[in-house]
């Protein structure tokens, strides 16, 4: 018996820790966990699907239920191992069923993933544990069968009675509860403090309504938007986000973070057309004060990148240590983005010939035409985008944005 206790004690081990790390992407998407990661570049499908509706089920999110099963089948095998004898069989008939469950209810999350077109690669990797341990458990039941006869209800009943139970037994059922009530108790609490914590919780659907109606009612301007190289999406996208920005600005981060989510959902329907407007008054006479000390320098970099033809990598580059270097921007830091992309990403441009096209006079002309078509359009702060012509100042919330494009989609 100790070889299928052992088999299914790693797989809850593994099971407990893709949870765990589904668990804190949903509360802190931006958590650094080193080579671990569910996907490159712009789009990492298992922060998208943890930032959506899909990931809480009664406002507690989905990886907790994971987590919290992962962890009490490691407290049932670790029993059986331990005390050994009967103990063997009640773990058998506790788990057996409850891996079954585990997987019909994996079922239905993946259909999510095939609806959403996230494929999650940590959730698949859960479902996989969850065969896994499905699979053992029913190998372990025939076994057990043959051996001794086992009765799946028969043992449930034997469990659950009361009849002849010794003090023992006793000891054991009561001990089982709590645990299982305070396992309960300390990860839903945890889950509910973090939500209001991290204020992870989801836009009203008639704020959502109300956003859109009060979005749709306002004039449509008529705007020939000029190219520009700063593109993320496919370029032959149905919707085009034009949007002024600056890379130093925290709001246009969390722009960023969304757009991950966007980009994830809908593919190659949506592209990103970015203009420079960088609050800094070393380039930007527009302003009366810096917000963004040395925003100006960014915006050269994301020009050159744009040029060199790697503004995807450079972006990913870029924003991947945003909390820790927006605060210290400076010349360094952006050619320290640009050793980060890949050699074979990076078209045959070398770090010299990086730093010329930040500080070639295209760039500047490009950076001072973005400024005054932003003071045309009356564009004082970022990020400020304009969709099918209507303008929008700030970061909606996921939410909002995710009805936004769904319903410009629509009308394509």
């Amino acid at each position: 018996m100790k070889k299928f206790v052992y088999f299914i004690l790693a797989l809850s081990i593994a099971g407990a820790v893709l949870s765990g790390i589904l668990l804190l992407q949903h509360f802190y998407p931006d958590v650094k966990m080193g080579i671990i990661s569910c996907g490159g570049g712009i789009v990492n499908p298992c922060i998208t699907l943890s930032q959506s509706a899909w990931s809480t089920l009664f406002k507690i999110p989905v990886a907790a239920y994971g987590l919290l099963w992962y962890l009490l089948t490691l407290f049932i095998v670790l029993i059986a191992d331990y005390a050994g004898g009967r103990y063997y069989a009640w773990s058998l008939a506790v788990i057996l069923p409850l891996a079954a469950f585990a997987v019909a209810a994996d079922a239905a999350l993946a259909a999510i993933l095939i609806a959403t077109k996230l494929f999650c690669s940590f959730c698949i990797a859960t479902y996989a544990v969850n065969i896994g341990i499905l699979t053992v458990a029913v190998l372990w039941f025939l076994r057990a069968r043959k051996d001794e006869q086992f009765s799946l209800p028969g043992v449930l009943r034997e469990i659950v009675s009361a009849k002849d139970a010794t003090p023992d037994r006793k000891a054991f059922q009561s001990a089982f509860v709590l645990f299982l009530f305070l396992l309960c108790f300390a990860l839903f609490s945890t889950s509910y403090i973090l939500t209001l914590k991290t204020g992870n919780r989801r836009v009203p659907a008639d704020r959502v309504n109300s956003f859109l109606m009060n979005f749709y009612q306002t004039p449509q301007q008529k705007v020939d938007f000029p190219d520009t190289g700063i593109v993320l999406g496919n370029p032959d996208a149905e919707v085009t986000l034009y949007v002024f920005t600056d890379f130093l600005c925290s709001a246009c981060y969390e722009f960023y973070r969304i757009e991950q989510y966007i980009f994830a959902r809908y593919g190659d329907r949506v592209r990103t057309v970015y203009y420079n407007f960088p609050l800094d008054m070393s380039c930007n006479n527009e302003l009366k004060r810096t917000v963004y000390k040395n925003s100006c320098i960014a915006a050269r970099a994301f020009s050159a990148a744009s040029d060199a033809g790697f503004t995807d990598e450079y972006t990913t580059k870029h924003f991947a240590d945003y909390q820790n270097t927006h605060t210290r921007y400076d010349m360094n830091l952006a050619l320290a983005a640009f050793r980060l992309v890949s050699a074979d990403d990076r078209k045959g441009v070398d770090e010299a010939r990086f730093r010329l096209m930040m500080n070639s006079d295209e760039t500047t002309r490009r950076i001072e035409e973005h400024i005054r078509m932003a003071k045309e359009l009356g564009v004082d702060s970022t990020p400020t985008m304009f969709i099918s012509g209507r303008k929008l100042v700030g970061v909606p919330p996921m939410d909002i944005m995710d009805r936004l494009i769904s319903h410009e989609l629509g009308k394509k």
